[in-house]
Parts: C-alpha cells; structure tokens; sequence
C-alpha cells in the first residue's frame, strides 16, 4: 500500500451553510490526509497536536498512520469561522493558532520510505518552499504541494519556484488566473504535473 506523507495543519472550524451552524474539523493538511485515506493510501501527518484531541478531530486520528509535530492544547490550534452564501466562501475570522510552531527541523531524517510528500500551504510561500527543500534533503522522491488565493496574488515568484520544484502541483481556476494571467496559460516544468481544478 502507498504511504503519503502531509505536511500541513489540522483546524477546529465552525461552519456557517444553508441556515445551519455546525463545528467541524478543517485544514488542509487534514482534507488531504482524509481523501487519501479514503482513497485506500495510507497516511502519516506532519501537524501540531491537540492534546487531548477534541472530538472534530478524533476521526482524524483514528485513520493516520502517524500523527507527529508539536503537541498543543485544543485551543491553540488554528480556528476559522466560515460562511457558505450563494456560491460564495466568506472568512468571518481566522486564526492561526500554533500552524507557526510547524518547522522543518519536525521532519523525520528519512523521507524516501514515503512514496510521495504532499505539502500544503502554509503561513505563507517562502515557508512552504522551506519545506520543500528540507524534504528534497531528507531524501524525499516524489513531492506535490498546493496554493492558495493570496500567495499567488502577493508571492507569484515564489509560488513559481514552488510549482517548478515540485513534481505534482495542485491549485483553482481562480489561483491559476491570479498566477498566469489566464487559465490558457496556465504551465509548468516539462516533467512535471500541473492540476488545476474548475470552479
């Protein structure tokens, strides 16, 4: 069975959709480990821990391999507040809570046992490029990484040299179009996969 390594956070969200409110479990670092898992792959992840784990997040660590990175209290993880309106998504608050206690020097020595690492955005690109070097020296063979909105718009050189480094590199239409100028232009590396995701 494959095993994907995640770097990249767990959040305690509430949710704001269709008249309802509902707590849940967010984070990139989270969805991604869960479609993986779901996907048949198993999954180790690279994120602050909650001890003790609230309830949102037990599912969570239940279905990881391994669940290593600094230990926090509940509420030191990242939190956000979000409404789904009309096709829209609005952030009503945000924070990052210990996502900063996240550094490369957490990664284990040996990344080649992995048969790929998958680094999710984080605080910011230089960051998220950080990371990707410590892994490409720990020996890791396959990395993908994603974006988000904002660092395309404000960081796109490093977004760039996260994109040309990477072996498969995830973002939206919208990010794409923030990054390239339009969806048409959207590229990569030759070698390299680029995928990006409509709507």
């Amino acid at each position: 069975m494959a095993h994907l390594f995640v770097i990249g956070g767990a959040s305690s969200d509430i949710l704001h959709f269709a008249g309802q409110t509902a707590h849940s479990a967010g984070g990139a670092g989270m969805y991604t480990a869960m479609a993986a898992h779901r996907s048949g792959v198993q999954v180790s992840l690279l994120a602050p821990r909650p001890d003790p784990v609230p309830d949102t997040l037990c599912p969570v660590a239940d279905r990881v391999t391994k669940w290593q990175g600094p230990i926090v209290p509940p509420e030191e993880l990242p939190h956000f507040e979000i409404a789904y309106q009309a096709g829209e998504t609005n952030y009503l608050r945000a924070s990052l809570g210990s996502e900063a206690s996240l550094i490369p020097t957490a990664l284990p020595p040996d990344l080649a046992v992995y048969d790929c690492i998958h680094i999710t955005p984080l605080l910011d690109a230089q960051r998220q490029l950080t990371f990707l070097d410590a892994c490409r020296q720990r020996g890791a063979q396959n990395i993908s990484a994603g974006t988000y909105f904002d660092v395309c718009a404000n960081q796109p050189d490093v977004v760039g040299a996260i994109m040309d480094q990477a072996d498969y590199f995830f973002m939206n239409e919208k990010e794409a179009t923030a990054l390239f100028g339009s969806l048409d232009e959207a590229r990569t590396r030759p070698g390299n996969v680029l995928f990006v995701t409509l709507g």
